[in-house]
């Protein structure tokens, strides 16, 4: 084609393409390409000069076979806040834009500010695998016993359901109508990286499943859980779905909107469902929650906790969502233009914070309190640097201080049940922490504080922390039925004394110490705590076999495996320390791929009868999850997927650390850009406590994937 003519006037231009031998799809390129010119050359003419050639090198791939020269490069004007180091400054293009793709944008903003609301009644039908572990309801209308759930099920559903459409609007978009794939945002040479890694965590995601011992629980995840396969895909798609549509001014402008909303909305329950007047619970939500034939056990939905939840499930999963929210807030809020939802997200901020505390969550409060002690740290940097007002900056950090002391002081001083949440928050509500030694001689008043339990032949042993052994043994009695005995330390017979069909001692070393044996073989064992130990005799291997919710009896007494670091610590974080440990004795086989999603209860050693008495009381507990969401990625897809993870956020942490401190963007994004900073960093800082759940991960990966685009130095739509 000859390119000898004036390309800049349309008719000329549209002229010498028909004349021209080159097919559809070169003559597509070739008048992209001239619009980018175009583009370039306007911002030139605005910005005596400017252009940015280098933040366009995948356009330039895509037409170099048929673009004229470009003229010499011309003398860039040196922006005082950047250095030649800094070259990936954000450029607003002016130009027509896709309205489908701001379409798309305003959806995902939509769903996010509904989804952690979104509670419905679901019966989740109990296989024997999940029986094992967990009770379950029967009644007539039920074909098989099922467990009822109201606020996890339907979430993970809407987030597979949403993520398909995000995925299928992309194709159709991409392929039957853009026509021009190879132009798309996720194609940025900064981009690729991360849809590598996430293809490495998808990818061992599925062999894992495929691989897990128990399938049938892989695709939505185990009861009380439900965070599948098909749910973390979700995650993934809305993530890379962020940074493909979220790359002009409006819907950066709709997304920190949505994030003031989703906040306000969370920050409202929360204050109602302290002050007594949760809205679960209430005759109007159950129409709404609940078929009609559930209706009366909507209404009866009530929190067994003091802690504020709303419809987080659970309170920690709650205090997580406020440290994630509340940086993002308070930025989104200061980015803002409009004053209403300037001092809407404002106030909101404020009530995500009380929503921290009254959660009643440590690790929810200590992200909260990391993150705005980083956006203090980060302003005053800015402050410094004279990039924001600092007359205006000084006053509002002082007020704000000001406001903040005072409010807690008054609620501290006229609310009692504010000051005890605060008091167990701050240090687990005692000025001094109480040393190990020091419970098992409190515990001792009133329990028989086990310290090991053990099979031996044929007896059964347990010991306390006195150094007291209790030895219960099996004989014949003169009518050939089966009896038991017990022994001392020393293997003497035990001074005891029966009343209603109970054995009690007389010796004082045993008098918290109670047992019965029934006719079918039982030993029911009451040492003081919250529950009893069930051992079911087997006269066949002729030993004492741990008798597990009155359904099956275990071969051999589970007993803590873990580094010996964690051995004093078992109670550390509400028996994190016990959890973290035991799940790291297994972590070995995780190396290549993991165990599946929804697998981690039955690879976990349940029934540690000894760690579980020493930490929650009581030997009737399930873990289902190990508390930390790094762990957790381990266990489920194995040490590399974890790997994967980890070189996501650090992308993210190196370019938000580049474009949010070492060389700050003054563009009319820079506080909501240093607000999805500090709220990732806060989110990354509680997964070390928490798990990934689907009442808050959706929010996580779409903050995630819009904050990726924002620091990654890519030019952004003007659509304003």
């Amino acid at each position: 084609m000859d390119l000898n003519f004036d390309w800049h006037d349309e008719k000329t231009f549209k002229k010498a393409l028909k004349e021209s031998n080159l097919t559809e799809k070169e003559k597509t390129k070739l008048r992209d390409e001239r619009m980018r010119r175009l583009e370039l050359e306007a911002i030139k003419a605005e910005n005596d000069g400017y252009d940015d050639d280098e933040n366009t090198s995948d356009t330039d791939e895509t037409s170099e076979d048929y673009a004229e020269p470009s003229p010499a490069p011309t003398k860039k004007k040196k922006d005082k806040h950047f250095d030649k180091n800094d070259r990936d400054i954000i450029v607003a293009i002016k130009g027509e834009y896709p309205w489908r793709k701001g379409f798309i944008a305003l959806m995902m903003c939509c769903f996010t500010v509904i989804l952690p609301f979104i509670t419905y009644y679901h019966a989740q039908p109990m296989t024997q695998f999940t029986q094992t572990y967990f009770s379950a309801t029967s009644s007539k209308d039920a074909e098989v016993p099922y467990i009822s759930d109201w606020f996890l099920f339907q979430k993970e559903f809407c987030v597979v359901i949403f993520s398909a459409l995000l995925l299928l609007l992309f194709i159709v978009e991409e392929c039957f109508i853009e026509k021009r794939y190879m132009d798309i945002p996720l194609r940025k040479k900064n981009l690729r990286p991360l849809l590598i890694l996430s293809g490495v965590y998808a990818l061992l995601l599925m062999i894992s499943g495929f691989a897990s011992e128990h399938k049938e629980v892989v695709m939505m995840g185990i009861v009380k859980h439900y965070e599948g396969l098909l749910g973390i895909f979700g995650y993934l798609i809305i993530f890379i779905a962020a940074m493909n549509y979220f790359c002009d001014t409006k819907s950066m402008e709709r997304f920190g909107r949505s994030m003031i909303i989703l906040t306000t909305i969370a920050s409202v329950l929360a204050v109602l469902e302290f002050l007594g007047h949760s809205i679960i619970g209430t005759d109007f939500v159950a129409h709404f929650i609940a078929p009609k034939e559930k209706y009366q056990l909507a209404q009866s939905l009530h929190s067994s906790s003091s802690n504020v939840h709303i419809t987080f499930f659970n309170s920690n999963y709650f205090g997580s969502f406020c440290g994630l929210m509340f940086p993002v807030t308070v930025c989104a809020a200061l980015n803002s233009k409009n004053v209403a939802f300037k001092s809407l997200g404002l106030l909101a901020s404020v009530g995500i914070a009380f929503g921290a505390i009254v959660s009643n969550s440590s690790g929810g409060l200590y992200s909260l309190a990391g993150g705005g002690a980083l956006l203090v740290l980060f302003y005053i940097v800015y402050w410094f640097r004279g990039l924001i007002d600092r007359k205006v900056s000084l006053i509002a950090l002082v007020s704000i201080a000001a406001v903040g002391i005072g409010g807690l002081t008054f609620l501290l001083k006229t609310s009692e049940s504010f000051a005890k949440r605060f008091d167990i928050v701050v240090n687990n509500g005692s000025a001094r922490v109480e040393t190990l030694e020091e419970k098992h001689q409190r515990l001792s008043a009133n329990r028989f504080v086990l310290k090991d339990i053990r099979q031996n032949g044929s007896e059964l042993e347990m010991e306390d922390y006195n150094n007291n052994v209790i030895i219960a043994g099996t004989y014949e009695d003169s009518d050939g039925e089966l009896s038991v005995q017990f022994f001392d330390t020393d293997h003497k017979p035990l001074e005891s004394y029966i009343d209603d069909h109970t054995y009690y001692f007389t010796d004082e070393r045993y008098k918290n110490a109670s047992f019965r044996f029934t006719v079918t073989d039982k030993l029911e064992i009451d040492l003081g705590y919250k529950k009893k130990l069930y051992f079911q005799y087997d006269k066949e291997d002729a030993k004492f076999k741990p008798y597990v919710h009155s359904m099956y009896t275990m071969e051999n007494i589970n007993t803590y495996k873990g580094p010996e670091f964690f051995k004093d610590k078992l109670s550390f974080g509400s028996g994190r320390g016990f959890i973290w440990g035991t799940t790291l004795s297994f972590i070995d086989e995780c190396l290549l791929i993991g165990k599946g999603n929804g697998n981690y209860v039955c690879n976990f050693p349940q029934y540690d009868y000894v760690s579980l008495l020493e930490v929650y009381g009581t030997p009737a507990m399930i873990v289902n999850k190990p508390h930390n969401w790094y762990l957790g990625i381990i266990v489920e897809s194995g040490v590399i997927s974890l790997l994967a993870v980890l070189g996501m956020l650090g992308v993210f942490l190196w370019r938000g650390f580049r474009t949010c401190i070492l060389h700050p963007i003054n563009d009319r994004f820079m506080h909501l850009r240093l607000g999805i900073f500090i709220s990732v960093i806060a989110y990354m800082v509680v997964g070390m406590v928490n798990d990934s759940y689907v009442c808050v991960s959706p929010v996580f990966w779409f903050i995630f994937g819009v904050g990726m685009y924002a620091v990654s130095g890519n030019k952004v739509v003007e659509t304003d």
